[in-house]
């Protein structure tokens, strides 16, 4: 199995937005404005604008999954308002949409993809801290952040309407991934 994880360039864009608007569908309630607006314009959202980030992953030359990286954690309302605080206090990033397609799951594609992303926002993405929400009510969401290594459970909001639980990266944690046993990067595609 060869397994790229890269940047998304323009010509990635069409595949990217049927990939999401695919996973909403089969996985996660359907497409709802407020939250997926950035799949409208993806080029405006994630391309050559500072901070922000669209990860591919294609697996033996196959489109696999995607990820984004987005500045400022979760904001109140929708996330308690002392959790939107804390996020509030750092330079933070926040880890999105850690989307797989069904046959690529169980793979290694999303530890890659979130490992890759995370890398990012640290490293050229120039934040200081990494954080993410995941929908616990999506199959295998939840059990897959709380094998990944570098996640660090901070708030279980359930019941709340959308099952969410946050969690922090482990910058520590996420720097002693071994990323060759994780994922190839094309580094002439990664800036900085």
């Amino acid at each position: 199995m060869t397994l790229v994880v890269r940047l998304a360039g323009k010509q990635d864009l069409d595949a990217c937005r049927a990939h999401m608007r695919r996973v909403l569908a089969e996985d996660l309630r359907g497409y709802h404005e407020r939250w997926h607006r950035d799949i409208d314009d993806l080029a405006g959202t994630y391309l050559d604008r500072p901070g922000w980030a669209l990860f591919v992953a294609e697996c033996d030359q196959v489109f696999a999954g995607i990820t984004v990286v987005k500045p400022s954690g979760p904001a109140s309302p929708g996330t308690p308002a002392w959790l939107a605080r804390r996020y509030a206090t750092w330079h933070t990033g926040q880890l999105a949409r850690v989307w797989i397609v069904r046959e690529q799951r169980r793979r290694g594609v999303g530890r890659a993809l979130a490992t890759a992303a995370a890398r990012w926002a640290l490293g050229p993405g120039g934040y200081e801290f990494v954080c993410l929400h995941t929908d616990a009510s999506s199959a295998g969401a939840l059990d897959f952040w709380r094998a990944y290594p570098a996640a660090v459970e901070v708030f279980d909001a359930r019941p709340d309407p959308w099952d969410t639980v946050y969690f922090d990266l482990d910058a520590a944690r996420l720097a002693q991934l071994d990323p060759a046993r994780l994922v190839h990067l094309e580094a002439a595609r990664l800036p900085g």
